[in-house]
């Protein structure tokens, strides 16, 4: 117990002055981790007998999560360094301390430190890199890092990746608190929207008791697509619109004044009677029309339309009736785009 409280004071000073302030009841708990290491020596390191090539090691590491934000670390690690020659290999130990930074809900982070690495000779390395913690079950994470170690006193820098496995324990159990006064309990677990998070670690303030939530309180959403589609018929040989103001006109055009990121294409048609020339620009014109009505009586941007004439092409029904003319007189327009939908309980 008297190692762990040292530990967790030396890790505290890496931490800035305006998080040490919530540390009284670390919530996330910590860690204990082995990996394996791979290491990428810099070919400007010094080594008074030989040259080094690449290492190789495992290692552990002991750390505490103190806020969402901010965690740290102590580190140490066996290396095995090949050199150039083959007659000089050599096992190396490295240890050192960390603050790590997480800035997302999965686990992601940055961190820096400094190490020690002694392999006869003693380098003093400042460190930083880019991690995370894979959920693995409950309690159990894969570890992955990339990391960057330069010597400012020889000038070099050394690279290594690192892949373990985390055990996270002391997390906000019932377990975890039975020592704890009662009363500081009560305070931790007030919910003062009702969303099923505490205010400790709630990061949406006031969300609807109706909502599904993540970890930190706040909504989830989902995409759904939506869309609207507008079809006209016309007289024989007319693209004169017969009813401007129908239900189908104003729920489309309503539909893209709602989503403005939208555009349309606007396709005309005809009948297979009369000739192909003359259809393809009967059926340009009844585009047109219908663009030209959106534009001038729905206020929508001509840019946003465009339109295309099929003529006698892609006919609906292909009999020579008079149903099957009317079905074909006709345009044909769909617009649709995806919108975030809330999720609920």
């Amino acid at each position: 117990m008297k190692l762990n409280a040292i530990a967790k004071a030396a890790l505290l000073s890496l931490l800035p002055a305006s998080s040490l302030l919530a540390q009284e009841a670390p919530q996330y708990g910590a860690w204990v981790a082995g990996f394996g290491e791979y290491y990428k020596v810099d070919n400007d390191k010094p080594n008074s007998l030989d040259s080094f090539e690449d290492a190789s090691g495992l290692g552990a590491e002991l750390g505490f999560r103190f806020t969402p934000e901010w965690g740290a670390r102590l580190e140490w690690s066996r290396l095995n360094f090949d050199s150039e020659s083959g007659l000089n290999d050599r096992d190396g130990e490295r240890f050192g301390i960390d603050a790590l930074h997480y800035f997302d809900k999965k686990q992601t982070y940055l961190f820096a430190g400094f190490k020690h690495q002694n392999l006869g000779e003693n380098y003093r390395l400042v460190n930083f890199g880019l991690g995370r913690h894979w959920d693995l079950s409950q309690d159990w994470k894969l570890v992955t890092e990339a990391a960057a170690y330069y010597d400012f006193g020889q000038n070099f820098t050394d690279f290594g990746v690192k892949l373990g496995l985390a055990y996270t324990f002391g997390g906000n159990s019932s377990g975890s608190n039975s020592g704890a006064n009662p009363a500081a309990q009560a305070v931790a677990e007030v919910d003062s929207d009702g969303d099923g998070v505490g205010d400790s670690q709630d990061r949406c303030a006031n969300t609807p008791s109706t909502d599904r939530v993540d970890a930190f309180g706040c909504t989830l959403f989902d995409e759904k697509t939506v869309f609207s589609a507008l079809d006209m018929l016309f007289a024989h040989d007319s693209y004169k619109i017969a009813n401007p103001q129908s239900q189908q006109v104003k729920n489309f055009a309503d539909f893209m004044q709602q989503y403005t990121d939208t555009r349309v294409t606007i396709e005309g048609h005809t009948s297979l009677v009369g000739t192909e020339a003359y259809n393809q620009t009967l059926s340009e014109r009844r585009a047109k029309a219908v663009k030209r009505l959106l534009v001038e009586q729905y206020g929508i941007e001509a840019d946003r339309i465009q339109t295309v004439g099929y003529g006698e092409s892609r006919p609906l029904d292909s009999a020579d009736n008079d149903a099957a003319h009317k079905a074909n007189r006709r345009i044909h327009a769909q617009v649709s785009t995806t919108k975030k939908v809330k999720l609920e309980r």
